[in-house]
């Protein structure tokens, strides 16, 4: 059996972290094929670009793709709906035994497939063979939208060798990790922190030009927070267990790694009250949530945690580390390898 990977997330010089659980899931598979089995990966080369240059990178790959029309797999396998499909839908055609495997991460689904251009990509998806929702809102939005049945509702997998406790000293008490745009609710966590005591202690990693500066501002006005970039997995583990608290304020999501991640260091999770969220958090058991609609209430909930009892806290911090214990990396992977060879 071969199996081909193509996917618009993967590591580059200037996203070094930018889709890193694709190649982990590319490297664990690598690791629990047979000898007769062989996996190879097509990925986009990332950079920081505008409009145009994003454009022009999407073009730049399809190009690229184009010998591997001219290869035979057994199952190619799409991370990313939107815009890969067209390349896949094109290599159907020169190969129509081929399986079609793809996962659903969340703004594929949840946005970029619109009522302007869902009717086009329902065609093209009538390719794949088996879909791969990351989480249950995804796979409604996949039914919803595309009218394709569910395969099966796979996260990506974290590692927990990588991520655990560890007796860390906590010297945050809140940590954010994400891209700096809005729809991860950055600007809602800026303002929150504006309107908190200076004293309370933010982490925040991740980047993004325009908060980056608005950040820089608020640490010469006095404020405690510490800005970090590219951090690896090993440095993310410490950043976690160093925090009291992930805060991740989105206005849409798929299925949240870094929730399941700060949840196997034992980090109960702070989030917005999006349908998304409410399959990982469980309000006052691993974490808490604050509506969207009335973001004034995240600053009062980071303030009132902050006197939570050491009891309490580690009631959270147990239920977290026993949250997600069925979606580590291994099991997420096999379970991959049973779709391919199904």
């Amino acid at each position: 059996m071969r199996i081909l990977l193509i996917t618009s997330m993967y590591p580059s010089a200037q996203k070094k972290y930018s889709g890193i659980f694709v190649k982990n899931q590319f490297e664990c598979i690598q690791r629990l094929i047979t000898p007769d089995e062989d996996i190879a990966i097509f990925f986009m080369r990332r950079k920081i670009t505008g409009p145009i240059g994003s454009i022009t990178k999407h073009l730049l790959s399809f190009f690229r793709f184009i010998p591997f029309l001219f290869k035979k797999y057994d199952v190619v396998h799409l991370h990313s709906f939107f815009p890969l499909i067209f390349s896949a839908w094109i290599y159907k055609v020169f190969h129509p035994k081929t399986k079609l495997v793809v996962t659903f991460h969340g703004m594929d689904a949840n946005i970029q497939v619109n009522k302007k251009n869902e009717k086009l990509l329902r065609f093209f998806s009538k390719k794949i063979d088996f879909t791969i929702p990351v989480g249950k809102e995804v796979a409604k939005n996949v039914t919803k939208k595309l009218k394709l049945p569910i395969g099966k509702i796979l996260p990506v997998g974290v590692n927990p060798s990588i991520f655990y406790p560890e007796p860390k000293q906590k010297i945050y008490d809140y940590l954010f990790v994400g891209s700096f745009f809005e729809v991860k609710g950055i600007d809602i966590l800026y303002q929150s922190i504006k309107d908190l005591n200076k004293d309370i202690r933010f982490c925040i990693v991740g980047n993004g030009e325009k908060y980056k500066k608005l950040f820089l501002q608020l640490i010469n006005d006095g404020f405690t927070l510490e800005l970090k970039e590219d951090q690896t997995h090993e440095q993310l583990r410490t950043l976690y267990n160093q925090s009291k608290f992930l805060v991740l304020p989105s206005r849409s999501e798929g299925f949240a790694t870094v929730i399941v991640e700060a949840m196997y260091c034992g980090i109960p999770v702070l989030t917005s009250n999006i349908p998304q969220f409410k399959e990982q958090i469980t309000e006052n058991e691993n974490g808490f949530t604050f509506p969207l609609e009335t973001p004034e209430k995240l600053t009062a909930l980071l303030g009132n945690l902050m006197d939570i009892s050491p009891s309490e806290y580690q009631r959270l911090s147990a239920n977290a580390v026993a949250s997600f214990k069925d979606i580590s990396l291994d099991t997420v992977c096999t379970e991959l390898l049973k779709i391919y060879r199904k």
